[in-house]
């Protein structure tokens, strides 16, 4: 099967006629809905099984509302009644090896004598009267209700096989729907009932008044078991509608900076810890202004200096030369008189007079300074050594110091962004306020199913009582043979389709069993978690072995790998039932962390079947996850509810994302 074209006319939340292509295309299976919480995912969802199986439907929010009553309600607000509303799909299913196209129109308006409903079926662009009357025959024959949840399901129902305390008889009720034993079931309840009659036929008027007495209770039990069952489906919906509030209240607080007041504590905190290591720094650089570090400003005078007391070294050496010289030259001369002609010894001491002259000239120069020797190496060490690493000190303390201030203008700024105290309090109380009535309601209910559960006790006795009193006649009166004939045997067959039952999930047991294990392995993370799945055939509770071949608790799995486990499950009871029917998941990832849903994107759903519409909010398929789906996208829509008109419009595109596809 494939779903074509659906086409909502005033159907909740869908004003006027709101329509979507969901043909897939080669190697393209899924087609994404985006919409915002009560944007009408869920409303989509409803609209396919109510089209298919009308009151047979499991939809969203009906709980114990009569049919006609549910229908009255799901016509837009904005319509008029008496046009009512419609659903519409186009889809297509092969047929003894050719493919027929269905048209299936299934529409209600408000009459004269209340709600009236019409089916109308086409196939092949050709009314069909025989499938508009007999439709529901024909659907439960090809996808039985009972089976229908293994294809068209959300993340309520994911969780409540996961963590829900019925998981056991739902899927058992999902087996027995897949191998055709709920007409084992019937057949079972049916003798019981066969049995009860039987006991009642011969039993004494005084035996068969206390029998109409508890037939009286139990008749009583029951309608006080429906009636809380009703008050917890009209709790839970008010617990639902609490929660939505607590949500709303939550993202309004967190738009006030109720998260930003709440860390105000840590900025401050923050705040006087940068502005201790500020001021540790400023004192070291103090430190470093209080030493060698004003020298850096005069760096040029110090080398002038340096130069200058280089120079008045050397003038100090030519006036303690000069001297020497005088005394040398004195000597040498009369040492050479007579030896040499007059005319060279007058040149020697020409030449030797120059030398003097130029020596004295330099010896001559003022002492300006007039340091030590040891003046020179000291100004060179500090240049050379000792100010360019206060240098380096310095500015690795001036680079900590903006550093530290720039963390201080950012702590201060989110200190400013911080809001009063006055201001987020009105908020903050009515954010309590919304938790208290959430939890005062979910108290409610709890409350609720532990009557439920006294009332399932009450009726239980009451029919073990109203069974006694037929057995202890039957088991008096020998004249009864015909009875206890029928009675024993209707208690035989009772035990022959118990086994009957058990044998027939055992023989498909190890397929189904085979087919989670697969779908469960491919979804997980840890690729060595789970070595072996069973079902047990009478309880149907799951077990599984850990990779070293050890039970592994199913309560030892997170509860994201139990979501996975969960559906696995119905991947795997999908797949063994071997029809070729679209898959419909209503927020997949809602209650999934990162990497569970990215195996979900990467593993399951591009091939969860040959046709996969997915129904998102703006806060599951995004981002890496949507550029993960591309590939396998056919089409893209958005859910858009407009204030204006107060109505849903299905349209193309993927909120921000754009696209036509």
């Amino acid at each position: 099967m494939i779903f074509d074209e659906i086409i909502l006319k005033d159907f909740g939340v869908y004003g006027g006629k709101q329509s979507a292509i969901l043909t897939p295309q080669e190697n393209r299976p899924i087609v994404l809905f985006g919409g915002l919480n009560g944007g009408g995912k869920t409303t989509l969802l409803d609209a396919v099984q109510l089209a298919f199986y009308g009151a047979n439907a499991r939809t969203s929010n009906r709980g114990k509302l009569p049919y006609k009553d549910y229908l009255a309600r799901t016509i837009h607000r904005g319509a008029d009644t008496s046009d009512g509303a419609s659903i519409t799909i186009r889809f297509r299913r092969v047929i003894d090896g050719m493919t027929r196209h269905f048209e299936l129109v299934r529409s209600w308006r408000q009459g004269v004598k209340g709600i009236e409903e019409f089916v109308e079926v086409s196939c092949d662009g050709e009314r069909d009267a025989v499938l508009s009357e007999h439709w529901a025959e024909y659907i439960e024959g090809y996808l039985p209700s009972g089976v229908a949840h293994l294809f068209f399901f959300d993340a309520e129902q994911i969780k409540e096989l996961a963590e829900g305390e019925h998981a056991t008889q739902i899927l058992g009720a999902a087996i027995h729907s897949l191998l055709g034993l709920d007409l084992v079931d019937r057949l079972d309840a049916d003798l019981r009932v066969l049995e009860r009659r039987k006991k009642a036929e011969g039993l004494d008027p005084v035996a068969a008044a206390r029998l109409e007495e508890c037939k009286v209770e139990l008749r009583q039990a029951h309608h006080e078991l429906e009636n809380l069952v009703q008050k917890k489906g009209v709790l839970t919906n008010e617990a639902n509608s609490l929660a939505k509030v607590v949500v709303e209240m939550e993202k309004k607080y967190q738009a006030e900076g109720g998260d930003l007041f709440q860390k105000r504590g840590v900025y401050e905190e923050e705040l006087g810890r940068l502005t201790d290591q500020k001021k540790q720094e400023e004192a070291a650089l103090r430190e470093l202004a209080a030493g060698p570090a004003p020298l850096l400003f005069v760096r040029h005078l110090l080398e002038e200096v340096e130069t200058a007391a280089k120079h008045e070294a050397e003038i100090k050496q030519a006036r303690l030369l000069g001297e020497a010289l005088e005394v040398r030259d004195r000597k040498l001369l009369q040492t050479l008189q007579g030896s040499i002609p007059a005319n060279l010894s007058e040149k020697i001491e020409q030449l030797l007079t120059d030398e003097r002259k130029a020596l004295k000239t330099t010896a001559n120069e003022p002492l300006i300074l007039d340091a030590e020797s040891s003046l020179v190496p000291e100004i060179r060490l500090l240049r050379e050594k000792i100010l360019p690493s206060v240098e380096q000190q310095a500015l690795d303390r001036l680079a900590s110091l903006e550093a530290f201030e720039e963390k201080i203008s950012c702590v201060q700024s989110e200190l400013v962004r911080v809001p009063d105290a006055d201001a987020i309090a009105s908020i903050q109380k009515d954010l309590t306020l919304a938790l208290k009535n959430h939890n005062a309601k979910l108290e409610e209910i709890a409350e609720t199913e532990t009557q439920i559960e006294v009332a399932m006790r009450h009726k239980s006795a009451i029919e073990s009582r109203i069974d006694r009193l037929g057995a202890d006649k039957l088991q008096a009166d020998e004249v009864e043979d015909d009875r206890l004939r029928i009675l024993r045997h209707s208690e035989r067959v009772r035990s022959t389709l118990q086994k009957f039952r058990e044998r027939v999930v055992k023989r498909h047991a190890e397929r189904l069993e085979a087919l989670m294990l697969e779908c469960f392995t491919r979804l997980l993370r840890k690729t060595g978690l789970v070595s072996r799945l069973q079902i047990d055939p009478g309880t149907f509770e799951v077990a599984l072995w850990g990779g070293d071949g050890h039970p592994l608790p199913v309560e030892r799995l997170s509860s994201g790998e139990r979501q996975l486990l969960a559906t696995a499950m119905l991947w795997g009871l999908a797949r063994a039932s071997g029809r070729p029917i679209p898959t419909i998941i209503d927020t997949p990832l809602g209650r999934l962390d990162s990497s569970h849903r990215r195996h979900l994107v990467e593993r399951y759903f591009p091939v969860a079947s040959h046709q996969v519409l997915l129904l998102s909010t703006d806060e599951e398929i995004i981002e890496n996850h949507l550029e993960t789906l591309d590939p396998w996208l056919a089409r893209t829509y958005h859910l858009t509810f407009d204030e204006s008109q107060r109505h849903t419009e299905i349209q193309l595109g993927y909120f921000d994302h754009a696209t036509t596809r």
